[in-house]
């Protein structure tokens, strides 16, 4: 690495008098051993007992890396002054489309020994509409979009014959936006750069964060992460309080600004099935059970989905009940009798297996092993012949993701239901259509916003 400081000045023009003075044009500047370069500067010069001033001075800053880290950015009102052959300059630097302010830069230079140092002080540097991470850098890409906030902080560059290091700390009290898992609301902290040029930090970061919402909203999180060579972002963890258990993304890692399969798993641990129910706000449904399990993200060009997720309850299982009203009371005598039979079922075992794309459909099968009546079920000579059997149910639920909640809630609120009848389940006296099944004589419903629900093992199978 050169640490030569080179000046190439393309177009100057002088005035002589008590002191030289004049103007500069398509000038260019590199100091050795920092990989930023000053080009298409200009300004104004002058040169007096010894000093060289520059003033009123624009120019744009570039990364000299082959693949840049760091968008340019552009300066005006520059000043520089050289004496005794050390450079002291100042700048504000700005995004040149927006023209916003990014940070002030401070720079100290001894041309004699080549060494020196720039203090950077960023100060209220908002994200908005005008100006996203991506903006700034475009390792963000992929990353982190729709962001909201503020970031204060103070970086500084050293640079000698021996090299160039660089510090830096910057902080959030509310930073708002879009990742892959989620939307985030909220995050505060502080990211400390060990190197800020190369975008490497200390080890085990800690940004909390208020919300994340990668399905259903958890709450009082805490990230933890690293940015280390070569671009890698390294997720340690992130854990957050849910539904009485814990809801934690497993350590992963990403290369920024690569288009590579980004993969996220959420790790479920002691999920309370009531409070589940209570915060979807299913007012109709009872449920008791505890649940572990996970939920593999895969995030890519063609969009995200679940891959394999599964839950599964704890021993000794549960119990689900509907606590409401039959809306149709005209369903048929032996449909009524199988609404109330079935109201309240106790199970041993309860697998919840979910895949497809998070943007298309979800496909859900929700399997019920050790199936019985619960207490609220009506019972009688011939359910009681029944208790001792061993039954399974599986239902099969195959919906767009953000459907696929209220398609939960259909199935037990009333608002939510539709009439059997519109589905050509029954006929406007309340008598079942072939057996209740829409077969090749039913005409096919139209389509509606309620996706299909499909629970083949139970079809009539004749």
């Amino acid at each position: 690495m050169s640490n030569a400081t080179n000046f190439r000045i393309s177009n100057l023009s002088a005035r002589v008098g008590s002191d030289i003075a004049g103007r500069f044009a398509d000038t260019e500047a590199r100091i050795g051993a920092v990989p930023l370069d000053i080009l298409a500067a200009s300004g104004a010069w002058r040169y007096a007992g010894g000093v060289l001033t520059l003033s009123d001075g624009t120019f744009r800053l570039e990364d000299r890396e082959a693949e840049d880290r760091f968008n340019p950015l552009v300066a005006r009102e520059a000043t520089l002054r050289l004496a005794d052959s050390r450079i002291t300059a100042k700048a504000l630097l700005r995004e040149p489309k927006s023209d916003r302010a990014v940070t002030v830069v401070e720079i100290v230079h001894n041309l004699t020994n080549g060494t020196g140092f720039a203090d950077l002080g960023v100060d209220n540097l908002v994200f908005d509409r005008v100006i996203q991470p991506d903006t700034l850098t475009h390792l963000a890409l992929g990353v982190v979009a729709n962001a909201r906030g503020r970031v204060d902080g103070t970086g500084r560059i050293d640079w000698n014959a021996r090299g160039v290091t660089s510090t830096g700390r910057f902080t959030t009290e509310r930073l708002d936006f879009a990742a892959a898992f989620g939307p985030v609301q909220g995050a505060s902290g502080a990211i400390v750069f060990t190197d800020l040029l190369g975008m490497v930090t200390a080890p085990g970061q800690r940004l909390a964060v208020a919300s994340v919402n990668p399905g259903i909203e958890v709450n009082d999180g805490v990230l933890v992460y690293q940015l280390e060579p070569d671009n890698i972002l390294q997720i340690l963890g992130m854990t957050w309080p849910f539904m009485d258990g814990t809801l934690r993304l497993k350590p992963t890692r990403m290369v920024l600004g690569a288009a590579e399969d980004r993969r996220f798993e959420l790790e479920v641990e002691g999920l309370n099935s009531a409070k589940f129910i209570e915060r979807l706000q299913f007012g109709n449904i009872n449920s008791s059970g505890i649940f572990d399990g996970v939920l593999p993200l895969v995030f890519n060009e063609d969009g995200g989905q679940i891959v394999g997720g599964r839950l599964v309850s704890r021993p000794p299982g549960g119990n689900v009940s509907y606590i409401g009203e039959l809306t149709y009371r005209d369903l048929s005598a032996m449909g009524n009798y199988a609404f109330e039979t079935l109201r309240s079922l106790d199970y041993r075992e309860m697998v919840i297996l979910m895949s497809g794309h998070l943007d298309g459909e979800i496909a859900t099968s929700v399997k019920f092993d050790g199936v019985k009546q619960g207490a609220t079920a009506k019972r009688n000579f011939i359910t009681r012949r029944f208790e001792n059997l061993p039954i399974r149910f599986d239902v099969n639920i195959k919906a767009p993701f953000f459907q696929l909640v209220t398609s939960l809630r259909s199935l037990y609120d009333p608002a939510y239901l539709k009439d059997p009848r519109e589905l050509g389940l029954i006929d406007a006296q309340g008598r079942p259509i072939n057996g209740g099944v829409i077969g090749p004589d039913t005409p096919t419903p139209a389509p509606t916003a309620t996706p299909d629900i499909q629970p083949p093992v139970s079809r009539n199978r004749r």
